[in-house]
């Protein structure tokens, strides 16, 4: 099973929108069983996206509700840390994710699909080891990752554009590692027709 870890929102037309769901979408897609770990506001909007996670097959038995955080409604594409207007983004801490991670077994991937703090971060690394999984990350562009991930983590630096399009290539990324393929041939795999590249 892939553990996909972040916010959802919705799009002003009521789709599922921002980077988690999207790779929680594209992995579902490649085959995989997928959870959505983390949080929405206590709201209508939040209502909306566990139908629409539940429409699309994507399990959120641990997606935390926030009374002071409000669902984000975002225009296409924008990756905003806001949440609807006058609110929030729902919160999303070490303490909430370590209680998200307690209600789901056996899990082979990790994808923290949004940047988070180090605290979380380290939360998410521990997790990942004591269930032998592999941790992807998705960091802001020229972050400095403080936290000590394992060698065999896979840290990726999120594009200011083509989002949907990176989604789905962590998305395919995760359902081969969670098919039990090695991270480098699940890598080049994913991106083969992917219409990305590797630099460097």
């Amino acid at each position: 099973m892939i553990l996909v870890v972040g916010r959802p929102g919705l799009t002003e037309d009521g789709q599922l929108d921002r980077t988690a769901p999207r790779v929680a979408l594209a992995a579902t897609e490649a085959g995989g069983r997928v959870e959505l770990v983390g949080s929405v506001g206590d709201d209508p909007d939040g209502d909306a996206v566990a139908l629409e996670l539940g429409r699309a097959g994507i399990g959120h038995a641990a997606l935390l509700r926030d009374p002071a955080g409000a669902t984000p409604r975002t225009s296409a594409g924008d990756e905003s840390t806001s949440g609807s207007p006058g609110g929030s983004l729902p919160r999303l801490d070490a303490g909430d994710l370590d209680l998200g991670l307690r209600y789901l077994a056996d899990w082979r991937v990790l994808v923290m699909a949004e940047p988070i703090d180090e605290e979380t971060l380290a939360v998410a690394r521990d997790a990942a080891a004591y269930h032998a999984a592999a941790l992807v990350v998705l960091v802001a562009p020229a972050s400095n990752l403080q936290v000590g991930l394992d060698r065999t983590a896979t840290v990726l630096e999120m594009p200011e554009q083509d989002a949907g399009a990176f989604a789905a290539l962590v998305g395919r990324y995760a359902a081969l590692l969670d098919a039990g393929r090695p991270a480098e041939d699940a890598w080049h795999e994913a991106l083969s027709g992917s219409g990305w590249e590797e630099s460097g």
